[in-house]
């Protein structure tokens, strides 16, 4: 095969949804109780229905064990503080039972009962009624059980020791170097502290099903679409017969919208597995013409929420009956990757519509596994709302289906690795590819995903070649064809579909640096931190900054003699509070975001800080320019070499001051907002290091006769009347085109020692497609002169809120007007946030704009997003300028 990856078509894309099980059973929840292994009796005395477990604590299913301890009130609260340092990890490093109970009363006479898990970390013995179901192991390994001949028709007790990572080893080894798979940051990384346990417990959910004789497993529907007019769709699923006869049936499959409905005669033998498909050329139907299209947020066609999905429902029926049904929702679209165009780095296309990739990095939902089900959802759609279309799930950490069910929703494409950092090695291998084919067959009919990894910064094993690599590899392509990107590293080189390694280190373009530089380095030095390119944009895996929060959130976090503002020598340290919370020197406790580096930036350009509040303040101005500016260097050299970058991180899953957008607390910072301006589908942006102002297009449409328009105003707010920039262009589809230059030497002479730029883009019709707002002092990153702008206390005007109601039908929407009154004095960075009546911040909220600035007498509508459950006890809009005093 060439070794050109162009035109690879990667067509595969499904929504997975999760397995509806029909069925009269009611035990989908069981509630646990927990406690170490050492403090009870065995087997056989657990068993008893009679034994007494008030002495065990609520266990959290699915979760971990010292989570079930931490909401058991066992242990200080781990967020705040040094708390989680000094918990006793003896305590929690060993092997933990659970023990739930239930009726078989209800369980119909004839009917196969299964028991089902879809994950625990990291191994489990299972016994019902004192004995033995079998064993599992490893963070993604799903076990069905059929325990129809040990059911009690009373009560039955259902038994699990969970056995975790490391037991028995000394803390501090880390898992990244001996336990994959499992959850590799939970010994601690450079910006989340260790678990006690390593997030050891049943860690997905247990339910209890019944069926007939024949069980519907792994449905697969496959998707091809040879042009956008048609869609060919393939249905697998494997059915299994568990009886000691033949059985003859029914399988049936219903996709919508469409009522697309097929079916075929099946006969399975005794005890056996079979697997049945539908294709296209037995049934013409499959073939669907003008297919809705999935698409990554931000593209399609001119009108947003084009995350189109279908389902596709699967049943077996034996005698009329149903045995067992399966529901899965999908999405149609095509992806396909290009080396060529670039000369080196990979391109990615869905729908043969180049997409220039930007999003972040994942590490953990949470340092505990405590984010579940609907916690996603805020999550994520901060994702969309800051015009994201990728989310790395880094070494795998996220193993939740919700996670990808609201990227399908959302538009976020997944980047999806396994279970290795560097090189690895593992435990065993082939727990290892268990897992993986797991993974896979779980995971893949998702349409967010668009490339799996195998490991971060180094091929798995070390060798393209090894038998770790390979097991990855075929785990993808006899579970998932050729589908997807495979990438054995994630920083560089890269494997076409029939897993040819292709060779060059320019397909991606290193990782990092994950410490802040000024501004204009990103548009003219990209070097990275770790391996590879120089002066080279490319596809950037991990790019990074320290991200200050605001003073609410450090408050929560951090005791109170710690209410000042950071300095060189305060965060050069192993053991305070600023190095418990990732904002140290030392590369082990956030050192790579070169806070000290943070620091003085803030100082030099703003002045030193007179207070916490006042550090906070600053530090939001300089997440949101530096940020912006990340992606708007990126958005400059548009297929130029640059294809797509990832922030290093873009989830807080600690309480911390480095690599957030949105902190731990849902509380969005200024580097929120900054991602959000640069990445917006139709931008228009300034290069501070060429002046060039550009229209930056994602959209697959070319922008007829737009107006890209620049003025300078002065920090009082009044327009430069000297100057202004205009000019009608034309931006082909997904391309940036540049409008003119902004500024020529000698031009900034009259202008004020810091001065604003505005930039507008409208259409020929005067709609405003895009605004961008800079800070520019003459000498460079000077803006101390900011300081004493005149205040505008009470110069903010608001309007009453106008009331609506959002797109999903639950959350409200608050429209607001604001305007700045001031006849002295522009208001500038001026923080929006929902608060209620008595101060305390409402989140989360999605709001529109923050830390925006108003000339005199200019409005600005603001909307704010929000469950209206944290609306009851009253909410106002506070208004906080930078020149508030």
């Amino acid at each position: 095969m060439s070794n050109q990856l162009k035109g690879i078509c990667l067509s595969f894309a499904m929504l997975l949804m999760h397995q509806v099980v029909f069925s009269q059973s009611r035990y989908k929840q069981l509630k646990w109780k927990t406690a170490p292994e050492s403090d009870v009796p065995g087997v056989s005395v657990l068993s008893s229905p009679q034994f007494n477990t008030d002495k065990w604590v609520e266990a959290i299913v699915p979760g971990t064990i010292f989570h079930s301890y931490v909401v058991a009130g066992k242990e200080k609260d781990p967020d705040y503080g040094e708390n989680i340092y000094q918990a006793d990890h003896s305590k929690y490093n060993k092997p933990y039972w659970y023990r739930t109970e239930f009726s078989g009363k209800d369980f119909s006479k004839g009917k196969q009962v299964w028991l089902n898990f879809h994950g625990v970390n990291k191994r489990a013995d299972i016994f019902l009624n004192g004995k033995p179901v079998g064993s599992i192991a490893g963070l993604m390994r799903r076990a069905k059980f059929n325990i129809t001949q040990q059911l009690n028709r009373d009560i039955n007790v259902l038994l699990v020791l969970v056995v975790p990572p490391l037991y028995k080893a000394t803390h501090g080894q880390g898992l990244a170097n001996r336990e994959a798979p499992t959850y590799l940051s939970s010994a601690g990384w450079d910006w989340m502290p260790a678990v006690p346990g390593y997030n050891s417990g049943i860690t997905d959910s247990v339910t209890i099903s019944m069926t007939g004789n024949v069980s519907v497993e792994d449905p697969w529907i496959k998707t091809a679409l040879p042009d956008k007019q048609r869609a060919d769709l393939t249905v697998e699923a494997n059915l299994r017969n568990v009886a000691s006869h033949p059985v003859s049936g029914v399988l049936s499959a219903t996709i919508s919208p469409g009522n697309i409905k097929v079916n075929r005669l099946v006969t399975l033998e005794a005890a056996s597995t079979k697997s049945v498909s539908f294709s296209k050329e037995a049934f013409p139907q499959l073939s669907v013409k003008k297919p809705k299209l999935w698409w990554p947020n931000g593209y399609g066609g001119k009108s947003d929420g084009t995350q189109h999905l279908y389902t596709c429902k699967l049943e077996f029926r034996e005698n009329g009956e149903s045995s067992d049904a399966v529901a899965k929702t999908f999405g149609i679209r095509k992806v396909s990757a290009d080396t060529t165009s670039l000369n080196g780095p990979v391109q990615l296309y869905v729908n043969d519509v180049p997409i220039l990739v930007k999003g972040g990095n994942w590490g953990m939902s949470d340092y505990m596994l405590k984010v579940r089900g609907k916690d996603y959802e805020p999550r994520i759609r901060f994702h969309k709302e800051m015009n994201y279309n990728m989310i790395r799930n880094w070494t795998g950490e996220v193993t939740d289906e919700d996670f990808y069910d609201y990227c399908d929703r959302y538009g976020i494409m997944v980047w999806d690795d396994f279970w290795l950092n560097n090189f690895g090695p593992i435990d065993s291998l082939e727990v290892f590819r268990v897992n993986a084919v797991q993974k896979v067959k779980r995971l893949r009919n998702h349409p967010s995903i668009v490339i799996w990894c195998g490991a971060n910064e180094g091929v798995p094993g070390g060798d393209p070649e090894g038998a770790l690599n390979m097991a990855i590899k075929n785990a993808v392509r006899e579970n998932d064809l050729t589908d997807k990107l495979y990438i054995p590293r994630s920083n560089a080189g890269i494997t076409n579909p029939n897993f040819s390694i292709k060779g060059g280190s320019r397909n991606l373009s290193g990782s990092g640096l994950w410490g802040n530089v000024d501004p204009r380095t990103y548009f003219t030095d990209p070097h990275n931190g770790y391996l590879f390119s120089k002066d080279s944009w490319g596809m950037r895996s991990e790019l990074g900054m320290a991200t200050f929060v605001n003073v609410e959130s450090f408050k929560k976090f951090m005791p109170k003699e710690y209410w000042l503002p950071p300095t060189p020598e305060a965060v050069d340290s192993k053991t305070n509070m600023w190095a418990r919370h990732f904002f140290s020197t030392h590369g082990e406790l956030g050192g790579g975001a070169t806070p000290v580096r943070y620091i003085q930036d803030i100082n030099q350009s703003y002045g030193p800080s007179k207070s916490l509040d006042d550090f906070c303040r600053k530090a939001q101005l300089l997440n949101l320019e530096t940020m912006k500016a990340m992606y708007e260097a990126w958005n400059d050299h548009m297929w130029k070499d640059a294809s797509g970058m990832l922030i290093w991180m873009s989830q807080s899953a600690y309480p911390s001051m480095i690599w957030q957008t949105y902190d731990y607390y849902f509380d969005l910072t200024g580097a929120y907002f900054g991602a959000k301006s640069a990445c917006e589908p139709i931008h228009i942006q300034w290069n501070p290091a060429t002046s060039s102002v550009k229209v930056i297009n994602n959209k697959p449409y070319m922008l007829r006769q737009v107006l890209a328009e620049a003025e300078v105003y002065k920090p009082d707010g009044r327009k430069v009347a000297s100057y202004g920039k205009r000019r009608v262009l034309d931006v082909p589809a997904t391309s940036a085109a540049e409008a003119f230059i902004a500024f020529k030497e000698g031009d900034e002479s009259s202008f004020s020692d810091v001065y604003f730029l505005k930039l507008k883009l409208k259409d020929k019709r005067g709609k405003l497609l895009s605004e961008n707002f800079y800070w520019i002092g003459r000498k460079y990153q000077d803006y101390k002169v900011l300081n004493d702008l005149p205040s505008v206390n009470g110069m903010l005007i608001v309007s009453k809120p106008k009331v609506n109601t959002a797109v999903n039908k639950i959350n409200k929407v608050l429209n607001y007007r604001v305007t700045n009154h001031s006849v002295k004095s522009a208001a500038f960075g001026i923080r929006a946030q929902l608060l209620r009546e008595d101060g305390s911040q409402i989140l989360p909220a999605i709001i529109s704009d923050s830390y925006f600035t108003l000339m005199q007498g200019e409005s600005k509508e603001l909307s704010i997003e929000v469950d209206p459950s944290l609306l009851a006890s009253g909410y106002k809009l506070a208004l906080s300028p930078y020149n508030d005093r």
